[in-house]
């Protein structure tokens, strides 16, 4: 029922607010783990260009040497303003068949289709490998799609580790019209 009101109201917030110049300006990224004795972050960092764009690097080491068969993704977002957070996004599904589901929930596939072409994450179960995002360019060409207004925003992704909570990325950004010259 929540993709179909989604999939409804989606088409009406894009002409609403239009995506035409519409781009993220990165501010900071948190990476935590909830359980450092089966995973741990190497590398979590924000790289900022002069002209405003980001490009995000993430290494996930996974401490849990036995290939893992059970991921749930949550994704939250979050409109930010006088020290309040309102959610309007909190999505979960299971990431080992993130194929069908990703093509079925538009927001994860604004955010999980460009991330996973810098990343050696590949949607397919089991996981026996190290969780590396090299470089994720926040730009004019990625993730624009997103029908939001202009604002702050806190966007988070929780990870479920053999139905444990394991990680959360928190990525803090600003819509803006256009980067700065």
């Amino acid at each position: 029922m929540k993709d179909q009101i989604l999939n409804l109201f989606l088409p009406i917030l894009i002409i609403m607010y239009g995506t035409d110049g519409k781009v993220f300006r990165v501010s900071k990224m948190e990476c935590r783990s909830l359980d450092p004795s089966f995973t741990y972050f190497e590398t979590c960092k924000v790289t900022r260009m002069e002209n405003g764009r980001s490009f995000l690097y993430i290494n996930e080491v996974i401490l849990y040497k036995d290939p893992i068969n059970h991921i749930t993704l949550n994704l939250g977002a979050f409109k930010t303003a006088n020290n309040r957070r309102i959610q309007f996004l909190n999505e979960t599904l299971d990431f080992c068949v993130l194929g069908q589901q990703l093509l079925a929930n538009k927001f994860f596939k604004f955010l999980m289709t460009p991330l996973m072409r810098f990343s050696n994450v590949n949607g397919t179960c089991p996981i026996q490998q190290d969780i590396i995002v090299n470089g994720f360019s926040v730009d004019e060409n990625t993730i624009k799609e997103i029908p939001i207004p202009n604002g702050d925003y806190m966007f988070q992704l929780r990870t479920s580790l053999l139905k444990k909570w394991r990680t959360v990325v928190r990525v803090y950004a600003t819509r803006v019209d256009k980067y700065s010259e």
